[in-house]
């Protein structure tokens, strides 16, 4: 079975025991280009002159990009991906063949944005809209570029799924936008799972609850549905005073003290109290840490724990145990297959990959065998067989 799927912005593939990166090659001239621009102007921030005027800066290390892949499928023998750069948004297809580095452009536009998608027999189904915030569902036959738009209004539609088992029936996760007086988005409602027969044109919600988020539903060649079910919104941090706060309030007390006279000695005086300091805020390293700072379907993964990897949890999930993937069979009994799932797959014969955000897992009954350590894997693509 060859599993694809993507990890820390980078898409990979794996075969048997054998693992390898298929290059994304417009992010990856995307980030040349970047680095060249860094290059060209680093002078303004290194050296003496950039110490006497104030703009030294580290400029070490990989540039910080804005951009994500939004999903992957295989059709007909192709990987095609979806990539957002900055405000623009691309279809791509490509062979899985790693050294092979042509690709082709299925779809590009600024005023598009793409979500997930899924492909089965030459169709694909996709999540797009003029923003993140009003996705809707639309079927394509790539590689042309042609798509119509099944639904519509003032909410959003994610990850759309070809059914397995129903002819022409997409499944996907809906949610109404709640706008303040401004006219901007200022709540979601619960993801409720719902389907589309694209023959009838019509729509049915099926998972309801108030108090609960239904996402990423697919199905099998038996009939038997998934998807991950989690509280509304997602679990986030709690606030509060813990005793470890009380215990380190002196020591964060002196050091903010300590940050704030280095600083004001650096403004004031021209020197900063810490040698090989500039003793001034660095934006860039507080931006490089927003920005690895993740929201999943509402669940906050932020960088201090993304970078604990050998913190001596490997065995534990990165997402909240209260969102689990959940299997209902055609008589509808409902049956929990794993806690703190972050993405899934399932085979055509109902064999489940799932992603716990450390590791790819084969679920087989009570049997749990683990593929390959993987951060954060998700759009997760299986072939039984190979091209």
């Amino acid at each position: 079975m060859r599993i694809t799927y993507t990890s820390d912005n980078k898409i990979y593939s794996f075969d048997g025991a054998n693992k390898t990166e298929i290059p994304c090659g417009r992010i990856d001239k995307y980030k040349e280009t970047l680095e060249s621009i860094r290059r060209r102007t680093e002078w303004k921030t290194s050296g003496t002159g950039a110490q006497f005027t104030g703009m030294a800066r580290d400029n070490s290390g990989e540039p910080v990009i804005n951009a994500r892949i939004t999903g992957l499928c295989e059709n007909k023998g192709e990987l095609i991906y979806g990539v957002r750069l900055d405000e623009s948004c691309s279809l791509y297809r490509r062979s899985f063949d790693r050294t092979d580095e042509n690709e082709g452009l299925i779809l590009s536009a600024n005023e598009l944005s793409f979500g997930a998608f899924d492909c089965y027999k030459g169709k694909m189904a996709v999540s797009l809209g003029s923003n993140s915030n009003e996705l809707h569902i639309a079927v394509m036959e790539p590689p042309a570029s042609a798509y119509e738009e099944l639904t519509d209004g003032d909410c959003s539609e994610e990850n759309p799924y070809w059914s397995r088992y129903h002819k022409n029936r997409i499944y996907f996760s809906t949610a109404g936008n709640g706008r303040n007086e401004y006219g901007a988005v200022a709540a979601v409602s619960p993801r409720c799972g719902a389907y589309i027969d694209t023959d009838k044109g019509s729509m049915e919600e099926f998972l309801t609850a108030p108090d609960t988020d239904f996402l990423r539903i697919k199905d099998d060649s038996f009939g038997n549905v998934y998807y991950i079910r989690q509280p509304y919104g997602g679990e986030q941090k709690k606030e509060g005073m813990k005793i470890s706060d009380i215990f380190f309030f002196p020591f964060r007390l002196i050091k903010g003290f300590f940050g704030w006279l280095n600083f004001m000695c650096t403004i004031w005086g021209g020197e900063p109290l810490k040698s090989g300091s500039d003793g001034l805020p660095s934006p860039l390293k507080a931006k490089q840490r927003s920005q690895r700072d993740i929201i999943i379907d509402g669940n906050i993964l932020n960088a201090e724990r993304l970078a604990k990897e050998e913190d001596g949890k490997e065995d534990e999930p990165l997402l909240p145990k209260s969102r689990v993937l959940v299997k209902r069979e055609p008589d509808g009994n409902e049956t929990v297959l794993k806690k703190g799932v972050l993405d899934y797959a399932v085979t055509e014969k109902g064999k489940v990959i799932i992603s716990d955000g450390r590791r790819l897992i084969m679920l087989e009954g009570d049997k749990e065998t683990v593929i390959t350590k993987a951060s954060l894997a998700m759009n997760i693509v299986l072939e039984e067989s190979p091209q």
